[in-house]
């Protein structure tokens, strides 16, 4: 299982829908433990420029005998997450709305699977799955996906005086890239060592052939170890493809693993 928490670990839920669930949990023996790990990550994120992006993953690590890395076991990744993003754009001859305004959603659902590997300086992860999703936009009628989901991550656990945490996903069917570069730093901790909370700045990029929006900004962890979740909140300032000057934007996600 996945217990006392205090080495730098990772997981993001369905990043490529532009929710960004950022897990730091610092573990003393967690990525030694051989058993099966379960994971529960639910979040939201709001931009100014009116976009919104939910989501909730259900998952799980089983680890492996093969690629080790010493007392460090290889993982089989497995998860299913449900997604909706939403967003609004000018309206233009292609794209008609109402009230100047066009509304485009994805509702859908991501499974996919993947390997872990660790290494001394940390992990790489590559996953590939299935992306299904419903279409709807405005004046025009809804309309169903599916086609190819694809992510990958790469965290270094010794980049200086704290981790270094890069991630990019791929949504086909409707193109959705994002890409996110995070860096963490220890931020203190509450007596007994219950709670630890970690900090840093973020870069986050993503969109499709209809929409873009690029982000700067910071998160702030809190790993509650007697309950095994982590906390997170993220904010900051962003500027898309479709709205004028700049604009902000806000997370919030939580992580339980066990």
């Amino acid at each position: 299982m996945f217990r006392d928490f205090f080495c730098l670990f990772r997981r993001s839920l369905d990043a490529g829908t532009g929710v960004f669930l950022v897990v730091l949990c610092f573990c003393g023996n967690a990525l030694a433990d051989s058993s099966d790990i379960f994971e529960l990550s639910a979040g939201e994120m709001v931009f100014s420029q009116r976009a919104q992006f939910y989501d909730v993953e259900v998952g799980g690590l089983v680890p492996l005998p093969v690629f080790s890395s010493g007392s460090q076991p290889a993982y089989v990744h497995f998860f299913a997450a449900g997604s909706v993003i939403n967003f609004d754009q000018p309206a233009t001859g292609s794209t008609p709305g109402i009230n100047g305004i066009t509304d485009q959603s994805y509702t859908g659902v991501i499974p996919a699977v993947g390997l872990r590997i660790p290494a001394t300086w940390g992990y790489w992860e590559g996953d590939v799955g299935g992306a299904f999703f419903n279409v709807d936009e405005t004046l025009t009628p809804v309309t169903s996906i599916a086609d190819v989901y694809l992510q990958t991550e790469l965290f270094l656990n010794q980049a200086g005086p704290g981790s270094l945490d890069l991630f990019g996903s791929y949504i086909g069917g409707i193109n959705y890239l994002f890409g996110m570069g995070r860096y963490m730093l220890e931020a203190g901790h509450t007596s007994g060592r219950k709670v630890l909370f970690f900090a840093g700045p973020e870069v986050i990029a993503q969109g499709n052939d209809t929409y873009a929006a690029f982000q700067a900004g910071g998160a702030l962890s809190a790993d509650v170890v007697p309950i095994h979740t982590i906390f997170t909140l993220e904010a900051g300032l962003l500027n898309s493809t479709v709205w004028p000057g700049m604009g902000g934007y806000e997370g919030f996600s939580f992580y339980y693993s066990y």
